[in-house]
């Protein structure tokens, strides 16, 4: 097969996927609007189609406007990505809460939006062909508090081009939390193009401060003068809105000695690692998942927990995010901990709870994790086996058969002769027997001198290795040693004797469990050399002895 052939068919089978998977959703760029204000319904589908949406459905309820299409195809990672858009601009006819129903297309629905149309502010005013509006939730807040500011450039003029500043003040961290809003909008019979941006702010010290006025500054095409060709000059236009004054209070005392959360929402959740049944020395991770609603990621507190009986915690990565959802700020904080059990049964971990202010209702809260208690089992293979056992029954000394003389008739000489012999194999027989009698009698079993297999285990350049080669040449040495089958290094930890040794096999867990960066300086080579490397009780310590780790 050709290579365009092969390319071909792959093209067809990504868009028979894109296809079989294509999605509609429905978004509008506002949901709350004043009564003659216009709004923006954006119609997306992933995959490229002929079809319409069926925008007559919204008759009843919306004077229907100018309706653009737009469709766009890209090629990510080998994949087809491809996209259908439409928008069109949406005009409430009446009061109330209206619902957008779902719009098909090609057998797909999206879903259902709400809006809420209100009756216009009776104080808005419109101040000539371009103005600059700007609106706090709250005049009055806590230091630290979330306060929502709408700005709003309105215009009857054709406008260039133009820039809008942003919020600002001495002492005020300002975060935009929309894109902006583009509508249409009616003051006092006559009709304004708005842009419209949202605004997070939140004020560091107490007492009253005064927002720099927002201005804008831009172009306005002017069609009494010249043009020359394709160039049409442009009449310059500058707009400042008027300062807004913040009433900032104090942090209540009871918050003064702990952590300060002034939020509209706060959740604490925690999930526990699926490695079930979990055992002795094995690593748990524990994730602690924080959302708080009216805040952003860096004003979120450090996460304190308490130690846990019977096991050790160590702390390993923390991830924060800050997200919008077009109204307020929404930030996350994800703290994961390594929980390493001590001893085997009921593993119990206390109820974690976090102070906050709801700034709803003006009023102190508490979020909790309950308390909750884990099934530890004991580790397999962590105990100690017996080496083999030794023979220790005494030599057996053969049987020596002695031969008769010859029945055959020998000469005088030979039978003195023979005689003779006879005696003295005799005498240097009874004294063989009677020699190692004694010694066997006298010899005590010299266990020590009883040679082990050496421990084959390299140590070379373990000073110098990562914390993971270290710790797995650490388990190979000991179990060869000792003849035992651990693990992990909590399972060794528990039978080393207090020495110099339990507190840097606690720092090598902790760069191993914390993700610590840090370069430990320990010389494991000596420490195992000098005997500090050793169970506290002895295992048949007579038949275990040190073997040369450096010949």
């Amino acid at each position: 097969m050709s290579s365009t052939a092969r390319n071909i068919m792959i093209m067809l089978l990504l868009i028979g996927s894109t296809l079989a998977e294509a999605k509609i959703k429905a978004s509008v760029d506002r949901q709350e609007v004043y009564l003659g204000e216009s709004l923006t319904l954006t119609i997306a589908t992933d995959k490229n189609t002929n079809s319409q949406p069926d925008f007559t459905l919204l008759d009843a309820v919306f004077h229907v406007g100018q309706t653009g299409k737009s469709s766009s195809t890209q090629i990510s990672n080998g994949e087809m990505l491809t996209q259908t858009t439409w928008q069109v601009l949406l005009v409430p006819k009446s009061l109330g809460s209206h619902i957008i129903p779902p719009l098909e297309v090609d057998g797909e629905s999206s879903q259902t939006i709400k809006i809420q149309v209100t009756k216009p502010d009776p104080d808005a005013q419109a101040n000539g062909d371009i103005f600059i509006e700007i609106e706090a939730d709250k005049t009055s807040a806590f230091v630290q508090e979330e306060i929502l500011l709408t700005v709003r450039l309105l215009y009857a003029i054709n406008l260039k081009n133009g820039a809008l500043t942003d919020p600002a003040a001495v002492e005020v961290i300002v975060q935009q939390i929309n894109k902006g809003a583009n509508y249409t909008t009616q003051r006092n019979g006559k009709t304004y193009q708005v842009l419209e941006r949202k605004y997070a702010i939140f004020v560091e010290n107490s007492g009253k401060i005064t927002l720099n006025p927002i201005i804008f500054e831009g172009e306005v095409t002017d069609n009494s003068r010249q043009s020359f060709g394709m160039f049409q000059r442009g009449r310059p236009v500058r707009q400042v809105s008027q300062m807004l004054e913040l009433e900032i209070k104090q942090i209540p005392p009871a918050f003064v000695s702990q952590a300060w959360i002034p939020a509209k929402q706060v959740t604490l959740q925690q999930s526990w690692s699926q490695n079930k049944p979990y055992q002795v020395g094995e690593p748990i991770t524990r994730t602690i998942n924080l959302t708080v609603t009216g805040l952003s990621e860096t004003q979120l507190p450090d996460l304190s927990i308490d130690d846990i009986a019977g096991a050790k915690i160590y702390q390993d990565k923390t991830d924060t995010l800050t997200r919008t959802d077009g109204q307020q700020l929404i930030s996350s904080k994800v703290i994961k901990y390594a929980v390493i059990p001590a001893v085997k049964g009921s593993l119990e971990i206390p109820e974690f709870t976090l102070e906050w202010f709801d700034t709803n209702s003006q009023s102190a809260q508490t979020a909790r994790i309950p308390a909750t208690k884990l099934s530890i089992e004991a580790a397999d293979g962590s105990t100690t086996q017996a080496p083999k056992a030794i023979n220790f029954n005494t030599v057996e000394t053969p049987d020596i058969q002695v031969v008769p003389p010859s029945s055959e008739n020998p000469s005088r000489s030979d039978d003195g002769l023979w005689k003779t012999l006879t005696i003295a194999f005799a005498a240097l027989w009874l004294l063989t027997v009677i020699f190692f009698w004694s010694k066997l009698k006298d010899k005590k079993p010299q266990l020590n001198e009883i040679k082990q297999p050496v421990n084959t285990t390299s140590l070379k350049q373990l000073n110098q290795a990562d914390a993971v080669v270290i710790q797995a040449k650490l388990i190979a040495w000991w179990n060869q040693e000792y003849q035992q089958h651990n693990t992990n290094l909590g399972q060794i930890s528990d039978q080393l004797a207090p020495g110099k040794v339990q507190q840097p096999i606690a720092d090598l867990q902790q760069q191993l469990y914390a993700n610590d960066p840090s370069e430990l300086k320990i010389d494991w080579q000596q420490l195992i050399k000098q005997g500090q490397f050793k169970p506290a009780k002895a295992v048949n310590k007579a038949l275990v002895g040190l073997p040369e780790l450096y010949s």
